[in-house]
């Protein structure tokens, strides 16, 4: 068991201070492999109209030539081979991101934990690769190492979203999406393959995967989903869209997580996974902003017990009933609130999710989820962000009468959770990040005392 941090002795310091000595130094030497732009498509919907305003729209990306303070990746052009490969329709990007964050009061145990990612992504253009118009592939490839506090805070939401994937707690890689696009007629988009769920989440200031804003899974995804929807399937859809106008998704996928391997063998064989969502930007005052409704059901046999993607369940290990189908609904929104005439990377804006579902066998029968970011506030430092997030997940009566019955061991008793999570993400270099982070949560669980995290996270792009 680790040690509380006001019992650390004199040889437990000197082994924090070789550890942070080890992480500068790896922080100095690992291989700095950033995934591409964010992509502008959505979990809620596949974007296939023009982009609208978004948080990186006013300020384009520098260069990829250029000297190496100024331009948007560490390594540059590659001696013009970058651009020649872009110009044929080929696109590499690959990001280090890496973590040190801790448990400072409350949670199970009081440490910090150092770990990180490695994220590679190639998006193929077929019309550039002198196929067809409209044909595209992306790729995205994960790498997880190291530890994270998400066993240790106690909390019902992860405080470190990110390092749950490939596979929450090891070391490992996975093929997390393969997924070939097909535009037609202007006004549909067909989709088939291996979809990331977070990749394709799109609400603006919430997260991008939790390694830009916030790092809190009920902050950077809409956590009522966390039942049905798996991190990483196979599903095929549609979209239909009007060019910056309403969009329209429907997908069916494999109700099963297969973030580490094929199992091809296995597709659907535990049920289908339906969802479909309405996306319709809206304009405030001027102002770019959308709106976002959808929903989700699966035909999977689920207990409230089982494992999600998305949150760590307690009770692991006890027996609960088993229900056979399970839905979601969701409404998600985001609005820039005011951009600065002089200098748009000074902006301001918020942004909301909350849901509702059926309460068993997902654990989660409500949640609500409010933020409020920024960019630019400082004189000088135009490229940072900051970011305020406050979130209450409503656990079902079910979930909570289960775990404070006669056949639960004590301690297990449940609670709504909620929080807050404050970061700033400091922009060193175009390339470069830091972001410190916050966090401040009642956790779901009743025997435990308000949770206290604090972190940071260094992410380079390669």
């Amino acid at each position: 068991m680790k040690q509380p941090l006001s019992y650390v002795g004199l040889g437990s310091i000197l082994a924090t201070r070789a550890r942070l000595a080890a992480i500068a130094l790896m922080l100095i030497i690992s291989p700095v492999v950033s995934r591409a732009d964010p992509p502008d498509y959505g979990q809620e919907t596949i974007s296939t109209a023009s982009t609208t305003m978004s948080e990186t729209t006013p300020t384009p990306a520098s260069p990829l030539s250029g000297a190496i303070l100024e331009r948007s990746k560490l390594t540059g052009d590659w001696w013009d081979v970058r651009d020649t490969l872009s110009s044929r329709g080929f696109a590499l990007d690959v990001s280090l991101t890496q973590f040190y964050q801790g448990v400072v009061a409350g949670g199970n145990e009081r440490d910090f934990e150092y770990g990180g990612k490695l994220d590679y992504y190639l998006n193929f253009d077929g019309a550039k690769a002198g196929l067809w118009p409209g044909l595209s592939l992306t790729m995205h490839v994960e790498t997880r190492y190291g530890e994270d506090v998400n066993d240790i805070e106690g909390m019902l939401a992860f405080a470190n979203f990110n390092m749950a994937f490939p596979k929450a707690g090891k070391t490992g890689t996975g093929v997390t999406a393969l997924k070939l696009t097909q535009s037609l007629f202007d006004h549909v988009l067909l989709i088939a393959g291996k979809i990331n769920t977070l990749d394709d989440f799109r609400l603006n200031f919430t997260g991008r995967n939790g390694l830009e804003r916030f790092m809190n899974s009920a902050i950077v995804a809409n956590i009522i989903n966390g039942r049905t929807i798996p991190y990483s399937t196979y599903g095929a859809g549609f979209a239909l869209f009007e060019k910056e106008g309403p969009e329209f998704t429907f997908l069916a996928r494999d109700p099963d997580n297969h973030p580490t391997a094929a199992d091809l063998n296995e597709l659907f064989a535990h049920g289908v996974l339906l969802t479909g969502s309405f996306r319709l930007p809206v304009t405030f005052n001027g102002l770019a902003g959308t709106q976002v409704i959808g929903g989700g059901w699966s035909s999977r046999h689920y207990t409230s017990l089982d494992p999600s993607s998305w949150e760590n369940i307690p009770g692991q290990g006890l027996v609960a009933p088993e229900e056979s189908g399970s839905w979601a609904l969701y409404y998600n929104f985001d609005q820039y609130l005011w951009v600065s005439s002089s200098n748009t990377n000074t902006w301001l804006g918020i942004f909301g999710m909350s849901g509702l579902s059926d309460g068993n066998p997902n654990s989660v029968r409500w949640n609500v989820t409010f933020g409020v970011s920024a960019g630019g506030l400082i004189p000088g430092r135009e490229r940072d962000t900051c970011g305020l997030g406050y979130f209450h997940i409503g656990l079902s009566d079910n979930f909570k009468d289960l775990l404070s019955g006669p056949s639960a061991p004590p301690g297990l008793a449940q609670r709504d959770e909620q929080g807050v999570e404050l970061y700033y993400n400091a922009t060193f270099t175009p390339w470069c990040h830091l972001t410190a982070d916050l966090q401040i949560a009642q956790p779901s669980t009743k025997r435990l005392d308000t949770t206290v995290l604090l972190g940071s996270r260094l992410k380079i792009d390669f």
